[in-house]
């Protein structure tokens, strides 16, 4: 447990170098400006750290031996289709599960190392710390955000329900963490994840929308996820590591930038739709990368 404090406290450190040089970028360039780099940082680093799923799953379960390439390349793009095609029958539905597994992987992902394995409530500690995160977001951009969920859902929401949905998510987690550090169930610094939760407030409070959930989810969950796999796949990390992840996974990070490109362009003269497609296109990858990584992290 001390080793992995160190790592994560080293990964921590360059994360967080790099969040207050995306605030400086948020202090001087436009919303256009902030959006644009939010977009490149997604379509480039974000859609690369889920970018090697299938090699993950054989993997994982090469001593299982019950899975064949093509049962899980099948199943996975299954996965990806009805998912996709979920935000256009029952849109709603699909935004609230997209959200909920979202919260529970990046909890995950940032408390794994953090707390003990065995240690009781640990996955609803994951899920309601991701569900702070989102909502102290959608709450900083509540205007932003009503919008977007308009254009996925048809529903407009006020902007009090996202102060309200994030007071309720505080004060189990809350509740929980205490519960923990009393226990010593976990080898996480309070006066670092508090500053962190102080970081994430003036990024979500001064950035945009779109730029502050790249911000989050490039630096502080997609990078930590790569140094993951990395270490899963090839046994430690290291710069030939890394080129061989990229050069493994390149094949599929095009593919999705082709179809995400295409599917764009045919609908380019309804612009209304832009949201809810690029929404509909993240959650399509997002959700089967989401059971391969708690299956890994495990």
């Amino acid at each position: 447990m001390e080793n992995k404090g160190l790592f994560f406290t080293k990964s921590s450190s360059i994360a967080t170098v790099a969040t207050v040089f995306a605030l400086w970028l948020a202090v001087y360039f436009s919303n256009e400006v902030e959006d644009a780099l939010g977009y490149i940082l997604i379509l480039s680093v974000g859609i690369l750290h889920g970018a090697n799923d299938i090699k993950l799953i054989q993997k994982i379960t090469r001593k299982e031996k019950i899975l064949s390439f093509r049962s899980i390349l099948g199943s996975y793009i299954l996965g990806v289709l009805l998912t996709a095609l979920s935000f256009f029958v029952f849109p709603s539905i699909a935004l609230i599960l997209f959200i909920g597994l979202s919260a529970y992987h990046f909890g995950e992902q940032h408390w794994v190392g953090k707390l003990n394995p065995s240690g009781r409530l640990n996955k609803l500690f994951y899920f309601l710390y991701g569900l702070v995160i989102f909502n102290l977001l959608f709450f900083l951009n509540a205007s932003d955000t009503a919008l977007v969920i308009f254009d996925l859902t048809g529903f407009m929401l006020e902007d009090y329900i996202f102060k309200y949905v994030l007071v309720l998510c505080m004060l189990p987690l809350t509740i929980i963490g205490v519960y923990k550090y009393v226990k010593e169930d976990t080898s996480a610094r309070l006066g670092e994840e508090l500053f962190l939760l102080a970081l994430f407030f003036i990024i979500f409070k001064m950035a945009s929308l779109i730029w502050a959930f790249s911000i989050y989810f490039i630096f502080w969950h997609s990078l930590p996820s790569l140094i993951n796999q990395i270490q899963v796949l090839y046994g430690q990390y290291s710069t030939n590591n890394v080129k061989r992840y990229v050069k493994s996974s390149i094949l599929y990070w095009c593919l999705a930038i082709i179809g995400l490109g295409l599917t764009l362009y045919i609908f380019r003269s309804d612009q209304n739709v832009f949201i809810s497609l690029f929404f509909a296109f993240l959650a399509a990858i997002t959700v089967p990368h989401v059971f391969v990584m708690h299956k890994v992290l495990k």
